[in-house]
């Protein structure tokens, strides 16, 4: 797979930088002021970085339909990524993962988390001990991005059901109902949540880690 990310030049200029695959370059060049700016792999879930800036580069490129359902993917990889990463974590302290361990974990996550809504929640409840709304309930602040391009989200009961109809029911009916003719407004509001859910599920995977660091302490 191949994206594109921007790096920041000390001279305000913001280089775009294309991977592929896991191999980053080790180093970009400002064309502006010709100074070398070293780069480091990110940390966390590439696949789902790449993802997102493929969702991202699609809708410059004015394929609207393209960009909601890798919005989605993006989510739906996010999701996973930190169930398996916090399941490793977590019987570590007892012994190493098997590729058994990862196979009853990818079976868990396939059969007993089928929907969308039932993942937010088991992601949630693993990270925080709480249903996803109610993490949101005293973390609304992660919230303003949406709130700020759709006001009447402000109003919703429940941030879980607004993100799955507004960004995975417009994905259900592209792959499913072969729906393609979406508009440019809906391919932004499908990366504002996107991006959005990324950054509370990144809240939520630090308050998790912040947990296990008071344990150890």
């Amino acid at each position: 797979m191949k994206f594109t990310f921007l790096v920041p030049c000390r001279c305000g200029e913001k280089l775009p930088v294309t991977v592929t695959g896991t191999q980053f370059p080790n180093d970009a060049q400002c064309h502006k002021c010709h100074s070398t700016i070293w780069l480091v792999k990110p940390l966390g879930n590439i696949a789902g970085k790449a993802i997102h800036a493929r969702a991202s580069a699609e809708l410059e490129k004015g394929d609207w339909t393209l960009a909601i359902v890798l919005s989605a993917m993006a989510v739906e990889c996010d999701l996973a990524y930190l169930f398996m990463k916090w399941s490793r974590i977590d019987l570590m302290s007892e012994r190493m993962p098997t590729d058994a361990d990862e196979e009853k974990w990818e079976a868990q996550w396939r059969d007993n988390a089928r929907t969308v809504a039932a993942r937010f929640d088991r992601v949630s409840g693993l990270l925080t001990g709480e249903p996803f709304d109610a993490f949101l309930s005293h973390n609304a602040g992660l919230l303003e991005p949406v709130h700020i391009r759709r006001p009447p989200s402000k109003t919703t009961d429940s941030p879980k059901n607004f993100f799955i109809t507004e960004l995975f029911h417009k994905r259900n009916r592209i792959v499913h109902f072969g729906e393609i003719d979406f508009r440019r407004t809906d391919a932004e509001m499908g990366i504002t949540l996107s991006i959005t859910l990324s950054k509370i599920l990144a809240e939520m995977d630090a308050q998790r880690f912040r947990a296990l660091q008071a344990e150890h302490s």
